[in-house]
């Protein structure tokens, strides 16, 4: 070979090694297009998906060299069925895929980022669940969710979840609509993210929500597990400064904390069944300054300085137990624990109360003006010093519907080693706001 083929070739080679580096090297900058590819990433879908097909416009792709992989870019991409009927349609794509696979069979997608979808999820009257991602309307897209959700539960073990696997999909910046035609809620959330991951159990999800009700935003994050075995879920909900009355828009069930005008803050862990139905919930939340709104109830409103709630709800919320009741008060304060039991026209009630600072009769005066107070000496208007304390247990039922109450009830007074010393009975039933009040002699 003469000298000067030689040069040439050396040349060529050094013009093809400076052309590949500089590729390289922007494709780890930004995205490019290459062509060729669209045609191999095409194939290679259509190979995995067998139900459904895969299109795009365009694809771009960037190299990321620390992870050793390559992430694709598909702009306007759709799922259709082989009658070319949409099943699923999102604006852009990120697919990241192990760059040995591309040398191989078959391609590795493991990460995919879904930007900007418009997804709903809806549990129709028949309790059904509905899932639509993009321009349709007829959860024909629950067939594409599926097909991701067997491939991460199928990679679901911990001897499976490797760098070879779809370790997570995330959905950024969703449009989301949550609907249940059963209780009627109907929640949109502009700005949804949310990423499903492989777990040894099935199925784990983080998701952080900001959802607009009433005119403000409340902020909502956790975490979530579908377990394949049971099929019944777990949600771990985080609130931040949440009004109650704006958590009832998100469910009917939390219309238990509608009387209060506080902020909550604080953890509520749900376990859910297949059809989302609430087996158990367990809540741990506080508030600062706020209001009892309880004057259609007690006659009154209460302002409060600080509450703290702990308990847990059953069977759709239709047992209710309160644990630990803490109402820091003005000037006093309340500390109990309630259960509350209902069907479609009562609520059974008991509960336990205890008050430091001031008297039960002082703070609810609608409920218990007509009280005979004579014997109770944390009540009357010549306290004893021996007494700090005064309590107040209430069981009973209250009808839904009318408004109207039927409970026994017992005040006591309670001296420094908290003794029941000094203790009066009573009947209540009539309008709740202002029963008739029956000392039990």
């Amino acid at each position: 070979m003469s000298v000067t083929v030689k040069k040439a070739v050396t040349t060529l080679v050094a013009v093809m090694l400076l052309t590949l580096i500089t590729v390289l090297i922007v494709m780890a900058i930004r995205p490019i297009p290459l062509p060729f590819l669209s045609s191999y990433i095409k194939n290679q879908l259509d190979n995995r998906f067998h139900a459904y097909y895969v299109d795009f416009d365009n694809a771009q792709t960037r190299w990321r060299p620390i992870e050793g992989t390559l992430e694709f870019h598909l702009s306007s991409t759709r799922a259709l069925d082989y009658g070319e009927n949409l099943l699923a349609s999102v604006p852009k794509v990120l697919a990241e895929v192990s760059i040995k696979s591309i040398f191989t069979q078959p391609l590795i997608i493991q990460n995919i980022e879904i930007q900007n979808p418009r997804t709903s999820f809806i549990r129709t009257a028949g309790g059904a669940l509905k899932f639509d991602m993009g321009n349709t309307d007829d959860g024909s897209s629950g067939r594409v969710l599926e097909t991701i959700l067997i491939s991460l539960a199928t990679n679901s073990t911990a001897s499976s979840i490797t760098e070879e696997t779809l370790t997570n999909l995330r959905i950024v910046n969703s449009d989301l609509t949550l609907s249940d035609e059963i209780t009627g809620s109907l929640i949109r959330i502009p700005k949804a993210n949310i990423t499903l991951m492989p777990d040894t159990e099935g199925i784990g999800c983080e998701y952080d929500f900001k959802v607009f009700a009433r005119g403000e935003y409340l902020h909502i994050s956790g975490n979530c597990l579908y377990m394949t075995a049971s099929e019944n879920f777990n949600l771990l909900v985080n609130l931040d400064e949440v009004r109650p009355a704006l958590l009832t828009e998100i469910s009917p069930q939390f219309s238990y904390l509608t009387p209060l005008e506080v902020r909550l803050s604080g953890i509520v862990e749900l376990e859910l069944d297949k059809l989302l139905n609430v087996n158990k919930a367990e809540f741990d939340l506080v508030s600062k300054k706020g209001t009892l709104e309880l004057a259609d109830y007690f006659g009154k409103n209460i302002n409060i300085n600080a509450l703290k709630l702990i308990g847990k709800a059953l069977n759709d919320f239709s047992h209710v137990e309160l644990d630990t009741v803490v109402v820091a008060l003005e000037n006093a304060k309340a500390e109990g624990s309630a259960l509350f039991l209902t069907d479609d026209e009562n609520l059974d009630f008991k509960l336990t109360a205890f008050l430091t600072g001031s008297s039960v009769t002082a703070l609810l005066p609608q409920w218990f003006a007509y009280l005979d107070t004579e014997d109770l000496d944390c009540i009357n208007n010549s306290p004893s010093s021996a007494y700090n304390r005064s309590s107040l247990a209430l069981n009973g039922i209250y009808n839904i519907e009318l408004h109207q109450i039927n409970a026994s009830g017992k005040i006591s007074c309670l001296d420094q080693k908290l003794a029941d010393n000094s203790m009066q009975e009573f009947m209540m039933d009539g309008k709740v706001n202002a029963p008739n009040l029956t000392t039990v002699q």
